[in-house]
């Protein structure tokens, strides 16, 4: 099961002057309840997180409250999400709450946060096109936030293909240096596109392996950045072994360590995600003056920021090897001895149990 990353909302303030700050915000005017909701729809997920807080104001220290987590929640929400074909309402979900252990410290309460969330199967996921609208009634129908998506399409990765194996060295790294690899995607409805490369090893202490692994970000593109055919992504040798140098130690307890797979992940956003992203970026203005964005609307002239949109995210699964014959790997025959026996990663026990280098009785073959 797949959960949605949460991106965070950040509510900050920042003081100028030639004095000292002072952390009594002074309230000033009339306060108008506002509603804070962010929620990704992802056909990819099997569980969706909705979350949906208030914006608190008054005289007390801002910073003494943000840490108490019930300032932040209204006292009653009923959360609707239906699902739209033609114009029809095809399904409907009302949303439950739960309690999320994961939130980072910070100027908020954490860990735990009250999310909302709905569930589909991978028999009857998300529809791609559908349009899907938040209903959120707060306080017994005190005033109502709406908002309404579309999913992410077409978002695929063109190149490599499954059984492709990854090049990162040359034959000869010492003369012709490490390879790049290109992975090339096609966006779809894409506003902004993500690409990462999961790496998985095992270290072997008696014969018991366990499993490690980090995330290499190779870029975000959006808007204009993305080609309308096929978007590409570099992934750079030299950078491959050293991430995996840098997430290794010289534990003498480790008898062998073993690649076991990689994961190609590609994350297209919509357009509403990408404008909300591109205006949350820090400003370069000393003004600090940034427009605001949000998709939400309310009943009664209430306030809502925030987001409620899609993203779609599709990964590659490529194993150390296949199986099977012709036992596709996931690098290639360069690439796998210049992790065992190369400058940067040759120290770290670094093994291959392909069957054809352990047919070739190859220098580096686990034991």
């Amino acid at each position: 099961m797949k959960i949605l990353r949460l991106f965070p909302l950040v509510v900050g303030l920042l003081t100028l002057g030639l004095t000292s700050c002072n952390e009594d915000i002074e309230y000033d005017g009339d306060f108008v309840e506002t509603a804070v909701v962010f929620g990704l729809l992802d056909q990819a997920d099997s569980v969706h997180y909705i979350k949906i807080t208030r914006a608190f104001g008054g005289g007390n220290n801002s910073l003494d409250v943000a840490q108490i987590a019930d300032s932040s929640y209204f006292q009653n929400i009923d959360v609707v999400v239906d699902e739209v074909i033609s114009g029809a309402v095809t399904r409907s979900w009302t949303l439950d709450d739960t309690i999320l252990t994961d939130k980072a410290p910070g100027v908020f309460y954490s860990p735990d946060q009250k999310v909302y969330y709905f569930t589909t199967t991978d028999a009857n996921p998300l529809v791609t096109n559908a349009t899907y609208k938040l209903r959120a009634t707060v306080n017994n129908g005190e005033f109502i936030v709406y908002g309404e998506t579309s999913l992410v399409k077409d978002l695929s990765i063109v190149s490599p293909n499954q059984n492709a194996a990854l090049a990162f060295a040359t034959s000869n790294v010492s003369q012709n240096g490490y390879n790049t690899a290109s992975l090339n995607m096609s966006a779809g409805t894409s506003e902004v596109l993500d690409v990462r490369i999961k790496v998985f090893f095992d270290e072997y202490r008696a014969g018991v392996p366990t499993e490690k692994s980090f995330t290499w970000k190779l870029g975000e593109l959006n808007g204009s950045e993305i080609n309308s055919g096929n978007t590409p992504f570099y992934a750079n040798g030299q950078i491959f072994y050293e991430l995996i140098r840098d997430n290794c130690t010289n534990d003498p307890t480790i008898d062998d360590r073993q690649l076991s797979r990689i994961q190609i992940i590609t994350t297209g956003g919509s357009a509403d995600l990408n404008t909300y992203i591109l205006l949350n970026k820090p400003s370069s203005s000393l003004a600090q003056n940034k427009p605001t964005f949000t998709n939400l609307t309310t009943s009664d002239g209430r306030r809502a920021i925030g987001l409620f949109s899609a993203r779609s995210t599709i990964t590659q699964e490529k194993p150390e090897w296949v199986n099977a014959l012709p036992y596709y790997r996931a690098i290639d025959n360069n690439s796998m001895k210049e992790l065992c026996t190369g400058p940067i990663t040759g120290n770290y026990l670094f093994c291959s149990d392909h069957p054809s280098d352990v047919a070739a009785a190859l220098s580096y073959i686990c034991n």
